[in-house]
């Protein structure tokens, strides 16, 4: 082998042996990040941002709604707690506080919503479940006061509704704020959105 050549009789008693990965090796998962922003609306409606958070375990439920013009000037927001007694009811009755506050704006209202459970419910003709029908009765006849539109959005386009519901849960009122008032943490949320400054949304993809 001094000069580098190979013969058969190095290869004597040398066997060779690949290792396969297995099939999940081959394809684990990879984390993908995704940019979500939160769209203004068009002049002149006004946007509703709403969440309504329940936990079972202590059967408290809160909601809280941020209301905000084509700018992202922050019009009104409310944290409060809610008698609900369930995550889908708690979802309903932040929607018709907000929708209650936002009419008095009288514009028309753009309402966006991390629980798609609750978009398609309120977009549909069914009445969903018999303890919530009395909410969702309320909100159609809201809804025939004004021009409103319903839409979905992931929990990282819907920061400033997500934290308002978390502070609804602690709340022992409601408690209604503007621009100057608001927390500095949600303050800092909204100034970013208004921005343009999308939230990364972190998801794992097992189709590749």
């Amino acid at each position: 082998m001094a000069n580098g050549i190979y013969k058969k009789k190095h290869w004597k008693g040398v066997s060779l042996k690949i290792t396969v990965p297995s099939h999940d090796e081959l394809r684990s998962p990879r984390p993908l990040a995704v940019a979500i922003k939160w769209h203004p609306p068009d002049d002149p409606w006004i946007k509703l941002n709403t969440d309504g958070a329940f936990l079972e375990a202590s059967d408290k439920a809160g909601g809280g709604d941020i209301i905000r013009d084509h700018t992202g000037k922050v019009l009104s927001a409310f944290a409060s707690p809610l008698e609900a007694h369930s995550a889908l009811e708690a979802e309903l009755l932040a929607i018709q506080l907000g929708l209650e506050l936002a009419l008095e704006f009288n514009r028309p209202i753009w309402i966006e919503s991390d629980a798609q459970q609750v978009v398609q419910l309120l977009n549909s003709t069914r009445w969903g479940p018999a303890h919530t029908s009395r909410v969702v009765a309320r909100i159609l006849l809201l809804n025939r006061q004004r021009v409103v539109r319903l839409t979905y959005t992931p929990r990282e386009g819907n920061r400033a509704g997500d934290l308002l519901a978390k502070m609804g849960i602690d709340s022992q009122n409601y408690c209604r704020m503007n621009a100057h008032t608001m927390p500095r943490h949600l303050a800092a949320i909204t100034r970013m959105e208004a921005l343009g400054i999308p939230n990364i949304r972190v998801q794992h993809d097992d189709k590749e």
